[in-house]
């Protein structure tokens, strides 16, 4: 997925942000993050799978950036 197709994954979320819409990557057939809009916010959450660490993101960017990394 490049990192334009990530962002704009990410935008949609966030224009959803009234209801709780959660999108799970995987890599080679195994999930490893879960990425969703916080309600009501702009607020990006990337919960990875391996650590079950939450890392909220306020910039779309830098969320996209960090995801990208995961999947290459």
């Amino acid at each position: 997925m490049s990192l334009n197709s990530l962002q704009d994954l990410l935008e949609t979320l966030c224009s959803f942000n009234t209801i709780n819409i959660t999108h799970t990557f995987e890599k080679d057939e195994q999930p490893i993050a879960s990425v969703c809009c916080l309600k009501d916010t702009s607020i990006i959450q990337l919960t990875l799978y391996e650590t079950q660490s939450i890392k909220q993101y306020k910039s779309i960017e830098e969320a996209a950036t960090v995801i990208d990394k995961l999947l290459n």
